[in-house]
């Protein structure tokens, strides 16, 4: 290896690390209002900070490799291959940057998921049980079930609160990452179960 080829790997080992590491977490989920804390930012600080960490790592070895070519240049002597050559170890650089990207970007946002789900698992803990609620309960809310056999059109409160608890339901898959499957309400609560440690 010659000097001209540590510089091209080095290079494009430092701008992939600095792109990616300028390039945010897209969540559209943060436009949406919450009570409180908002789960999806919660999530989206957690990857962040995982891959700032990561692709800043990245960052630093391309600039490591260009100052250990500079510091020892007697050793890389410059430019002693063709054009072609160098153009190959190009996109040979690209294309195994590219996959140490994609590979740990995979990985970063493993590592990152450890942080968030238990947190987002916490703050969401209310809604799954309202929501589970609602479902056993054949519609109900906890403070209407005393006064229901008083409220003469009943069918309103009872398909309102199910739209609810199914908004909560697909809020949660939302941030597990779950697809949202054609299901019934009460199957996908039973799917989230796991994840909420309730009988």
């Amino acid at each position: 290896m010659d000097r001209t080829t540590l510089n091209i790997v080095s290079i494009v080992a430092g701008g992939a690390g600095l792109f990616v590491v300028l390039t945010k977490v897209n969540v559209p989920e943060l436009n949406m209002t919450f009570l409180g804390a908002n789960p999806f930012a919660i999530k989206r600080d957690a990857i962040e900070g995982v891959m700032t960490w990561i692709f800043t790592l990245l960052t630093l070895a391309g600039a490591v490799l260009q100052l250990a070519g500079e510091i020892w240049r007697k050793r890389f002597p410059s430019g002693t291959r063709s054009s072609r050559f160098y153009a190959v170890v190009t996109v040979g650089a690209v294309l195994i940057t590219t996959l140490v990207v994609l590979s740990l970007t995979f990985l970063g946002n493993r590592f990152a998921r450890r942080s968030w789900q238990p947190t987002v698992v916490h703050e969401m803990n209310d809604a799954y049980e309202q929501a589970r609620f609602v479902v056993e309960h054949d519609g109900w809310r906890a403070d209407q079930l005393d006064g229901r056999q008083t409220i003469a059109d009943p069918e309103p409160y009872r398909r309102a609160n199910i739209e609810s608890a199914e908004r909560s339901v697909v809020e949660i898959e939302q941030l597990l990452e779950l697809p949202t499957v054609p299901m019934d309400l009460r199957l996908r609560l039973q799917r989230l179960q796991q994840y909420f440690n309730l009988p």
